[in-house]
């Protein structure tokens, strides 16, 4: 006679475990696909929008990772309450150390969380409209320039010959300008009979730095013009 082996009940629980996983595993695949696509729209309208010296594509490729976690952890947990405080609890160890200095980029976290959430949820529909939304209302705020400042901040470094009168006449050129300076730093240069100022002032946008080096490298005397302009961070 032939004997039949019956698995145990633990091997019964494993082979139930996999084939229900199943039915959670189309959920998973479409939603981490569908979370990829916008996901990569809204990484394009950051390209699009960004303004700044502070840009990192390792960010930005830190969002698909964000999203596709989301997902899968939005899919595990399903609608299990233990399954959700197990989660809290076991990431609340995890410490991230990584400072993001320009606040627009927690937004984009958030939407990144809000993506991975919504289609591990089945939320697909949700998921595009809140996509579309955003992106579109970023490019409007980008092109409109809404919340930019008229004239930025800059740093003028000007290189001249050391002699009686150029100072004077290059903060006379920056106050024809209405660049507002600031004398910042004079360094003279005896070996070569030069000095080196600087300035703070109030600049518009390319155009009118272009107008104001013009305007300083007409000063008698002058060997080199640079202007740096300033965002919220950094020195361009």
């Amino acid at each position: 006679m032939l004997a039949l082996s019956l698995p145990s009940p633990q091997e019964g629980f494993v082979f139930d475990r996999m084939f229900a996983l199943g039915d959670n595993l189309v959920d998973l695949v479409v939603g981490l696909v569908l979370s990829a696509v916008l996901v990569l729209a809204l990484v394009q309208t950051y390209r699009a929008t960004h303004r700044g010296a502070v840009y990192s594509a390792s960010f930005l490729q830190a969002l698909f990772i964000l999203t596709a976690c989301t997902t899968l952890i939005m899919v595990v947990i399903g609608s299990n309450v233990a399954r959700a405080f197990s989660l809290v609890g076991a990431l609340s160890i995890v410490r991230f150390r990584t400072a993001i200095k320009d606040p627009r980029d927690v937004g984009f976290v958030f939407a990144a969380l809000a993506l991975g959430m919504g289609c591990g949820t089945g939320f697909y529909l949700q998921s595009l409209v809140f996509t579309l939304f955003l992106c579109g209302l970023l490019l409007v705020l980008s092109k409109l320039s809404v919340g930019r400042a008229e004239s930025n901040e800059a740093i003028v470094r000007v290189t001249a010959a050391d002699g009686p009168g150029v100072a004077e006449a290059l903060e006379a050129a920056l106050q024809s300008a209405d660049a507002r300076p600031t004398l910042i730093n004079r360094v003279h240069e005896e070996k070569n009979r030069q000095q080196t100022l600087s300035w703070r002032v109030r600049t518009g946008e390319g155009r009118a730095q272009g107008e104001l080096q013009e305007r300083l490298r007409k000063v008698e005397g002058v060997a080199a013009v640079g202007v740096y302009v300033m965002d919220d961070f950094n020195v361009l």
